[in-house]
Formats: C-alpha cells, sequence, structure tokens
C-alpha cells in the first residue's frame, strides 16, 4: 500500500493532506494482484509486464471512489518500444476494466488523470434520442443536448466506417469498448465496414473521417434518486434505475427487478434496475477504518492529539478510528486545542486506507552518548514553559525543539534541537565510564578500599596493588565523582572528579594520602617499639611509615598510661617520650656496671699506693 505524503513545518497551520486512491486489481495466472496508490500527478503508468510473462491474457481493473472529484480521462496501452496503443474496455471516469492480451509487448497501462464530478449513489436513468451523422470527409463536432432537469452521464458512439475508411475520434474521456468487422447493406448494395462502438462522457466530440461513415450517438442522462420529487419523464423515455455503487455501501432493494441494459457500468458495484414506482431500495453506510502512521511509517498512538470529523465528533487520534464516508470527507488533526492539518478525504475506493501524517514520536528519534553508543533517556519538549514529556504516545511535528533530558534523576537542558524522523540527540553522558586509579606508595597495615561515589550509585572494590580500575555507568558530563581511598574503613583519601565533556571515556587520578615517619623515642633517644599512633580510628604500632587521613591534624601517641597529642600534619613525627625504654633501661645497667667498675679500680689503685708507705697489708674486696 502507497500512502498519502506530505511535508509539515512546526507551525499552527500546515498544508492539508489529500487522499486521491486508486485502487489497482490484476488477475494472470488464477492469482489476484491488488495494489492502493496514491495519485500525485495527472499521469499514471502502471506497469504490468511481470503479470504478462507467461502469456495468454490478463485482466486489468483500476477504479477510484464514486464520490470523489477526480476522474479517469483516458487509457491505453504502453509497449516496450514506448507506443501507446487503444485497446476495447470497459470505461467510466471512476472505473476501467480491460482484458489484456499478453501476445503483445506490453510493458503497462497508461491512465490518464484529471478532475471529474462525482457520481450519487442511487440514480434514475434515461436513454436520450439517438443522433445520427454521415460523413464522407472531413470532421463533424457533435454537441449532445441537455435535458432539463437531468444531468449528463455519458454517450453510445456507433461509428460504421465503409472499408476503407478510417475514422478517428477524440480521446478525452473517450474510449472504444467494442470492435467488429461485418458485411451491411446500404441501400440495395452489401459492402464491408468496421463497426466500433465508443463510450464517451464528453460532451463534446469531434469525428474525423476519411471516407464513408455514419455515426450513430445514443446519449444517457441521470439524476439523483432524491431528486425525483415532481420529475416529468421525457414520453419516449424507459428509465432504470442506477445502483452506482462503492465497497462500503449496502443496497438491499424491493419488488425491483435486475436488468442488464447493455451500457458501461459506472463502478465494480454498478447494478441496473427496472425502474418501477413500487421497487424501493434501501442503502445502509459501512464504516471505514482509517490507520494513521508517522513519520517513521509505524502506527500512532497519540495522545495529545485529536480527530476533528466533519459532523463535529472529536477522537483521540490512535492507530484506527472508524468514519462514515458519506458525511465526514474532511477531518482536522488538533494539537494543543488548534485545528492543524486539515485532511480531506477525496477518493477511499476501499473500506480500510492508511494517512501518512507528519507526526514524531519518541520512537522516531535516537539518544546516544558523547561516544555515540546509543542511551536510554527520558525526554521533555519545553512548549511555552511547560515541559511535556516526550513519549511514544506523544507526537509533534518536526522543527526545532527546546530539549530536556531526564538522566539519573538530573534534568538537562540540551537546547534547541531540531527533530526529525531519524534524528539523533547528543547526551552529555558516558554510558561507561572507566576511572584508573594509582596509588604509587603502600599504606602498610591496613586493608585498603577503593570507594567510587557517583549520584545514588557507589561502586566498592578491594585495592590489592597499587593500581585499579572502576566504571561507572551513565556519568554525566559536568558531573562530579567522588573517589575515595579507606584504610581500614577509615576515610584516607578523597578526590573529586570532574567527567569532562571530551571524547574521552576514562581518566587517571593519583591518590596521595598522608604519609608518616613515625619515629617515637624515650629519654635517651631510644626507639620505643610498643608505643602506639592513634590518629582517628586507625592505631599503628612501633616507629614506621604510616598512611593517615589527609584532613587529620592532631593525633594521639599512646605509651603505657601515658597519652602524648601530637601535630600529625607534618611527614616526620619525632616524639620523645618521659620514659626509659627497654634499651635505656639496659643502657643504664650498663653504665652503672661501669662506674662501680670504675670505683673499685680507683679503689684498689689508692690501695697500692697506700702498701708502698706502710704496713704492706693486702685489701681485700668483698
Amino acid at each position: 500500500m502507497i500512502i498519502a505524503l506530505l511535508v509539515m513545518l512546526p507551525t499552527l497551520t500546515h498544508a492539508q493532506i489529500v487522499i486521491n486512491y486508486i485502487s489497482i486489481s490484476i488477475y494472470s495466472n488464477n492469482q489476484t494482484f491488488t495494489q492502493l496508490i496514491n495519485i500525485t500527478n495527472n499521469r499514471l503508468i502502471i506497469p504490468i509486464y511481470q503479470f504478462c510473462s507467461g502469456g495468454g491474457n490478463m485482466d486489468f481493473i483500476a477504479y477510484l471512489d464514486p464520490l470523489s472529484n477526480l476522474g479517469i480521462t483516458s487509457v491505453s496501452l504502453v509497449l516496450y518500444n514506448g507506443t501507446f496503443i487503444t485497446v476495447p474496455v470497459n470505461y467510466s471516469p471512476k472505473y476501467v476494466s480491460m482484458n489484456i492480451n499478453c501476445s503483445l509487448p506490453v510493458y503497462g497501462v497508461y491512465l490518464g488523470l484529471g478532475g471529474y464530478q462525482p457520481y450519487p449513489p442511487e440514480a434514475l436513468v434515461i436513454p436520450g434520442s439517438n443522433m445520427t451523422y454521415t460523413l464522407t470527409q472531413g470532421s463533424q463536432n457533435i454537441t449532445i443536448p441537455t435535458v432539463p432537469g437531468f444531468n449528463y452521464l455519458f454517450s453510445l458512439i456507433r461509428i460504421i466506417s465503409i472499408l476503407p475508411a478510417s475514422v478517428s475520434i477524440g480521446s478525452y474521456l473517450t474510449v472504444p469498448i467494442n470492435t467488429e468487422y461485418s458485411s451491411i447493406n446500404i441501400g440495395s448494395i452489401s459492402t464491408y465496414a468496421r463497426i466500433t462502438t465508443y463510450v464517451t462522457y464528453s460532451s463534446n466530440i469531434q469525428v474525423t473521417a476519411n471516407g464513408t461513415t455514419y455515426v450513430i450517438v445514443t446519449p444517457y442522462y441521470y439524476v439523483p434518486i432524491n431528486n425525483l420529487q415532481n420529475m416529468i419523464l421525457p414520453a419516449t423515455s424507459q428509465p432504470m434505475i442506477m445502483l452506482t455503487g462503492a465497497p462500503w455501501i449496502n443496497y438491499s432493494i424491493s419488488n425491483c427487478t435486475v436488468i442488464n441494459p447493455g451500457i458501461p457500468e459506472i463502478t465494480p458495484w454498478t447494478e441496473y434496475l427496472l425502474y418501477d414506482p413500487k421497487c424501493t431500495v434501501n442503502m445502509s453506510i459501512k464504516q471505514i477504518t482509517i490507520s494513521f502512521v508517522g513519520e517513521s511509517l509505524q502506527e500512532l498512538q497519540c495522545n495529545n492529539v485529536f480527530l476533528v470529523t466533519q459532523d463535529g465528533a472529536t477522537m483521540n487520534l490512535v492507530s484506527n478510528v472508524t468514519i462514515n464516508p458519506i458525511y465526514n470527507r474532511e477531518l482536522y488533526l488538533v494539537i494543543n486545542g488548534m485545528k492543524t492539518i486539515p485532511i480531506i478525504l477525496s477518493s477511499i475506493p476501499t473500506q480500510s486506507i492508511t494517512i501518512h501524517v507528519p507526526l514524531i514520536t519518541r520512537r522516531d528519534i535516537s539518544t546516544k552518548d558523547l561516544l555515540g553508543n546509543s542511551v536510554n533517556t527520558v525526554l521533555y519538549i519545553n512548549d511555552n514553559g511547560t515541559l511535556t514529556l516526550f513519549t511514544n504516545n506523544t507526537c509533534i511535528y518536526p522543527g526545532d525543539y527546546d530539549v530536556y533530558a531526564l538522566m539519573n534523576g538530573e534534568l538537562m537542558n540540551l537546547g534547541i534541537e531540531s527533530i526529525t524522523q531519524g534524528s539523533s540527540l547528543s547526551i552529555p553522558v558516558f554510558l561507561n565510564y572507566t576511572i584508573n586509579v594509582v596509588l604509587p606508595q603502600e599504606c602498610p597495615g591496613l586493608n585498603l578500599e577503593l570507594v567510587v561515589k557517583y549520584g545514588d550509585e557507589r561502586y566498592v572494590t578491594p585495592l590489592l596493588g597499587s593500581n585499579e580500575q572502576v566504571s561507572i555507568k551513565d556519568a554525566l558530563a559536568g558531573n562530579y565523582a567522588q573517589v575515595e581511598l579507606l584504610g581500614n574503613g577509615t576515610l584516607l583519601y578523597q578526590y573529586a572528579l570532574l567527567i569532562n565533556n571530551e571524547s574521552s571515556n576514562e581518566a587517571t587520578i593519583t591518590l596521595s594520602p598522608h604519609i608518616i615517619n613515625f619515629v617515637p623515642i624515650d629519654l635517651l633517644g631510644s626507639e620505643l617499639p610498643t608505643a602506639v599512633l592513634n590518629v582517628g580510628n586507625l592505631y599503628y604500632v612501633g616507629p614506621g611509615k604510616y598512611c593517615v587521613p589527609t584532613n587529620s591534624t592532631v593525633g594521639m601517641v599512646i605509651y603505657g598510661n601515658d597519652i602524648y597529642i601530637v601535630n600529625v600534619t607534618k611527614n616526620n613525627l619525632y616524639v620523645r617520650i618521659w620514659t626509659l625504654g627497654p634499651l635505656g633501661i639496659k643502657t643504664l645497667l650498663i653504665i652503672f656496671v661501669l662506674l662501680t667498675l670504675l670505683v673499685l679500680i680507683m679503689g684498689i689503685l689508692r690501695g697500692l699506693e697506700g702498701g708502698k708507705d706502710g704496713s704492706g697489708d693486702y685489701v681485700i674486696i668483698k
């Protein structure tokens, strides 16, 4: 099915949509092929060669809506060499039916199209008086006379050409419906003639002859059934009832006789009834179904768009709506309470049609992150200060809009964006953002954890070495990710990482916690291996290099029952404890022994000196 195409812009008034469908049916090799074609110009060539490749014959049917203002003005076959040839057809401006001989090098069927009046569903038809003309050379202009109170329907033109005479007739609204060759008697002379019957819907006919030619014109007239009141019929008329028909009309008849008057059918559904005042015809109208599709050719479900019919009914623009084709030939799309697009249903020769309207839904556009990856986000359209949620059930015209995106609970203004079918909006976000973390120095004695906070998400991973990677999802450019280094659950270091609006979806940061060289000593300068450094919830025993929170300024050194408040902002922490450590006591004992030995030695030396001058007794040292 081919649907109507129209061009729209996001303004209050838009070009109307005119639906002019023609239905094509092809019957070939016991198969039926149908197509609904939108008429966009006054010439239509329908290729049929693919259905004629097997030889034999095929049937071709084309018809319009009888209530349309469009008509088929001419019909012919198109050969492969580009030649147009005329063949007998059943023809009316609303309906063409022909049997095609596939032995011809046929490419397609040509249909000329133009404006033509609609036909009523029911009409009274009467034939007019025959008009006869004789031509030998030249042209004859024939004007069909009018009948008061009646409309001209068509004329049957019977042209008898005495061979080898040749005849041509104007092709506008005129086609041959039959050709035969026969012997005829003219007076007492029998001669061979070509007899061609034409049907014309033109009230002016021009016949050009070269040789003896007889022209017999029989006009037909009609009047809508609803205008029969006080109708005066010509005395010589043989009236009949024409039920024009349509795919959405049902007739029920009573006390009527169906006849075959041997005249063309106006539509594929046309029936002729013998006129009888007792004949009654009841007509019922079936609703037609209209499917609406958007720019993506998908069915629309527009909660913010309404359809107003000609009789004033209002319906939601959902995928399918049903209307009465007799009373509702004009529809309007209404957005935000304003009529924006008129839809004219000119030719709808079927019970269901599809209308393409230039509306965009959320599914018609894509959203990408900064690296071009598809990302799912909620979109809003700023409509004069009111944010309207843009969903698959919300429809807008293609154009420029102030667009907002909602990601991770944050509403971002994307600015003015051009929204058309297949548009891609760039969202300042990374679907996956990788943080490379480097810890150049060790933190002994601690179980290290790396914590990354972004929005409501919290990523925790053990830091076992000097490098680690953390990936966060849906990272918005311009936002910050909080990177924390924990030791035994205590915050050692934190870093606010700005997610840049660049082409890279990764960043590298170096964690630099505060490292203290802790040296506790006693009064003699000896290190105290049991002294404890306490900073926050961290406790370190003995001298060493330790990681402490960067935001800490003071700590405690604990030795026994003594507590010393220390400044931990510097890199080196030397603390002298008013005590003697194990090494200090040992040192004092050594000094005491050495002093005692020194005293003894000095005493001995004095004793020896006294012995020389005295009695010479031994000094006993106990």
